[in-house]
């Protein structure tokens, strides 16, 4: 049986659940139908869908279930891009799209007007049944199985539903069997479901977010999450004065659109901190910060208040400062009192705040005691025998140790000028006897929370971080300004990094906000540890950081960032599972440069640093350096990898053997193209050896098997698929996430592996054989095929052959070229041992009939050139009448 308060408080919070549930819902389908249909961000897509978890949770626990139902439906659909951290693709956008609009509907049979209790059913409607199931609950199977909280809809009133027997489904019980013990109160119906809540545990931080929507607030948002804390998200005043009401929480945070609702806010507020035991912080967020916005906000109970535009790292800091759980870490507090009933009255009202007391009835004893105890803040006592309370603050305040602990008079004494005279003694405050409980502990708690912030400030002495290694941006800038301010400048060694992390934008896109921060902590981290000793790194900005570096010449700073970006290409960022390859760029500005002062140092860095993008990503920019070299090619690479200008050209890849049963594989070879600045079309003979050269390669390679997958979706999606042989460089298979993104890509698209054939040159050296082995097992298992092109008779080629779990071979066009018959009868055995291996054989480049011929007598499976026909944009083939 539930408790009466337990039962009272739950029909309250389902109450409140559905009075604000029709706002809710139409909140989350605007939002949900609009990036449906207008594009998705990571962000957002991750809190429409705590959102719906959220709904879906609280309305399975509260008998909505046809609600819970569809909500569960959306929760399913967009739960595996989520797990990919990825966007929902065209298909799955307009599934979702479907099920909001559905959503909306049923929505609409939920929204009451005022004093219809339609959500509200009433315990003897439920026994009214006619096909089994309760009156307006007709559950789906298994349909308990999703609302962990309760063990049946039933569960809201104390009466047995009968349920309809299923396989597998629990039998009807009554609801006080199933409950063995009271029920705990339920939680706030606005919590972020179970699972969300057995994540954060019981020591959770609850806070309500009045939030307005913003990129800046999805950040918070995230963070907050991130940190632990427990997070509700509320869009309505109304709501957040009911719930504080109902749960006063530790903050309220309120963004700048709500600022004129504050007032309201502070009223709430100010009847829940009077009535709860713990603190209930607000911050505030404006975009105004002149005096007068502050008064208000401070009037209405704010704790905080913080002026746009702000980094959220420093919200966060200061929401962690308003947070701060002082149970972990009770206060001390020694009481020193001749009165020892005045004493026990003041150590009883502060050790049921959760603070530790020391009492201390003969003031010559606290000298003694007070090294031992070492208090946060002493409540001292004005006259006493032996000594008096302002002589014994005197005498404190001469120990270093105690210099700054807060020490408060409590007295009845109310002559002003002794006031002054204990104050004046070193005392920080006085309080007048007789004090109500309520006004002691919050004088003493505010004085003790400023107290121990600004002793943690003053132990953070060292600005390094132990654990990233990192400096603090504001000690980094001062010894770069210091260094500049000594003599003989211009002779001085040393210099400063702008290291900036490249192609930002996709990463962010690919891993979301709090997996792009994570990303950024991993590379400080990676730079800390790979620079020497004397070295200070720090962030700087969104996507950089800056070394100062104070003994090495300008020679010594450019190897030394070469070596470094050598370094993190081969270094494996994990973030959540997932592994990532990064490129940094360097600008270097040595102090020789003579530039003044630490902003001008950093611009010149940051230039030189930008005149990288014009060339390869592993180049290194110098102040004042001019470049040398032709770099347009380079430059045309990287603006067509930022421009999407690259294009592919197509052609067959015909059969020689024709096919009994009709059937004919239709495939293309996919070959890349570029128009250059003269206007001829650039091959991919001329754009990877540039690629290679500049680092770019990764990139193309990604672009190319990109295009092809997007081809392969619209070809399927007319009915009319084909298979794509792209080519690939040996650098896809030193990614090891190369094979994770494709299995992506395939699946978001709905491709079959096997429509995808990788083409990689054949490997000359054991190594690469090796490298290319795992690759090909690792695309083998998502059902990619993959051929190796460039096979010349003799031992390396008939290695690969036998060794490596290859489905094609592709002759090298040199080969073909040469008609001598030991070149024929060469090439007879090359395709004979792929054949014995089951490796199927193409010959590139047929110009001739008499080409064709000749491979054919050899047993050559394909054929692919201008003799079958000449490569087009288009996938215009009848590969029927060719094998006919």
């Amino acid at each position: 049986m539930l408790k009466q308060d337990d039962s009272q408080q739950c029909a309250e919070l389902r109450q409140a659940f559905l009075r604000h549930l029709p706002k809710r819902l139409d909140t989350l389908t605007r939002r949900g139908l609009r990036q449906a249909r207008d594009g998705w961000d990571i962000n957002s897509l991750s809190l429409i869908f705590r959102e719906v978890q959220t709904l879906a949770g609280a309305s399975g626990r509260y008998g909505l279930l046809d609600l819970a139902e569809k909500l569960f439906a959306i929760e399913s659909a967009l739960a595996d891009s989520l797990d990919r951290i990825s966007v929902p693709d065209a298909s799955t956008s307009a599934a979702v799209a479907t099920l909001f609009d559905e959503l909306r509907e049923i929505a609409s049979t939920h929204t009451a007007p005022a004093g219809d209790n339609r959500l509200s059913v009433a315990a003897a409607d439920l026994d009214r049944s006619e096909n089994g199931y309760a009156l307006q609950l007709v559950p789906p199977a298994d349909y308990w199985k999703r609302f962990p909280m309760v063990a049946s809809p039933a569960a809201a009133v104390a009466k047995t539903v009968p349920l309809p027997p299923t396989a597998g489904s629990p039998a009807a019980v009554p609801v006080a069997e199933a409950t063995e013990k009271p029920l705990e109160p339920a939680a706030p119906p606005v919590d972020t479901g179970p699972s969300r809540r057995a994540a954060n545990g019981q020591g959770a931080r609850k806070v309500y977010h009045l939030t307005d929507g913003s990129p800046l607030a999805c950040e918070i948002d995230q963070k907050l999450e991130l940190s632990g804390y427990e997070l509700s998200l509320l869009d309505h005043v109304g709501e957040v004065i009911e719930m504080i009401g109902t749960f006063p929480p530790h903050l309220v945070v309120v963004d700048a659109h709500f600022l004129s609702e504050l007032d309201r806010l502070g009223e709430t507020l100010k009847s829940a901190r009077s009535r709860t035991s713990h603190r209930v912080a607000m911050l505030t967020l404006s975009e105004h910060g002149d005096l007068d916005v502050r008064l208000r906000a401070m009037r209405a109970g704010a704790d905080a208040f913080i002026p746009l535009p702000a980094q959220t790292s420093d919200i966060m800091a200061r929401i962690a400062e308003l947070t701060e759980s002082d149970q972990t870490d009770p206060y001390r507090i020694m009481i020193v009192e001749d009165d020892r009933s005045q004493a026990i009255f003041a150590e009883s009202i502060l050790r049921k705040a959760g603070m530790q007391t020391m009492m201390v009835t003969d003031p010559l004893a606290v000298l003694n005691d007070i090294d031992a105890f070492n208090p946060d803040l002493i409540l001292m006592d004005l006259y006493m025998p032996g000594c008096s309370g302002t002589e014994l603050t005197s005498i404190i305040r001469e120990r270093e140790a105690f210099v700054s602990t807060p020490i408060v008079f409590l007295s009845g004494e109310n002559d002003t000028d002794k006031h002054f005279e204990a104050l004046n003694a070193g005392g920080d405050d006085f309080l007048s006897k007789p004090i109500r409980p309520k006004h002691l502990i919050s004088a003493v708690t505010n004085r003790l929370r400023r107290a121990r912030h600004i002793r943690r400030r003053a132990q953070n002495q060292n600005p390094r971080d132990p654990v990233t290694g990192m400096y603090e941006r504001a000690h980094v800038l001062d010894r770069i300004n210091a260094k500049l301010a000594a003599d003989d400048i211009v002779a001085q060694r040393g210099g400063l990094l702008y290291v900036d992390l490249d192609d930002a934008t996709n990463l962010r896109e690919q891993v979301g906000l709090i997996g792009f921060d994570k990303l950024l902590g991993q590379i400080g981290v990676f730079l800390a540890s790979h620079l020497d000793a004397s070295e200070l790194v720090t962030r700087f900005g969104d996507t950089s950081f800056i070394v100062l570096s104070p003994e090495r010449g300008a020679t010594e700073l450019a190897e030394g960032s070469r070596a470094l970006l050598d370094r993190v290409v081969r270094e494996q960022f994990d973030i959540d599972g997932h592994h990532f390859r990064i490129a940094l760029r360097v600008g270097v500005c040595p102090f020789s440069a003579n530039l003044g002062d630490a902003g001008s140092m950093l611009t010149a860095a940051e230039r030189a640093m930008s005149d990288t993008r014009r060339r390869d990503r592993g180049s290194v920019g110098m102040h004042g350096q001019k470049t040398s070299g032709d770099q347009t090619l380079i430059d045309n690479l990287h603006a067509a990898l930022r421009s999407d200008s690259f294009h592919l050209v197509f052609q067959p890849i015909a059969s020689l053997a024709s096919d009994d049963d009709g059937e004919t594989e239709e495939q293309f070879q996919a070959l890349l193209r570029l128009h250059g600045d003269d206007g001829k079309v650039l091959t991919a003979s001329h754009i990877v050896p540039a690629a290679e050269q500049a680092n770019l390669i990764d990139d193309i390679d990604r672009w190319v098997l990109g295009r092809c997958l997007m081809v392969l979706s619209e070809r399927s999606r007319q009915g009319r698929p084909v298979r794509l042989f792209a080519s690939q460089s040996l650098a896809a298979a030193r990614d090891p996430g190369r094979a994770a993104w494709l299995r992506q890509q395939l699946e978001t698209r709905r491709i079959p592996g096997n429509r995808v054939v990788i083409e990689l040159r054949l490997p000359q050296k054991a190594a690469d054989r090796e490298l290319i082995s795992g690759f090909a097992a690792a695309m083998h298992q998502i059902g990619v095929g993959l051929c190796l092109a460039g096979a010349v008779p003799g031992e390396a080629a008939e290695a690969a052959i036998q060794h490596l779990p290859i489905d094609f071979i592709k002759i090298d066009p040199e080969c073909i070229a040469d008609r001598s018959p030991r070149m024929r009868d060469e090439l007879r055995r090359l395709v004979h041992t792929a054949h014995d291996h089951s490796r199927q054989v193409i010959a590139p480049r047929i110009e001739d009939a008499q080409s064709a011929a000749t491979l054919w007598t050899i047993g050559v499976d394909f054929i692919q050139g201008n003799f079958v026909q000449h490569e087009a944009q288009n996938l215009d083939y009848d590969f029927r009448a060719a094998a006919g």
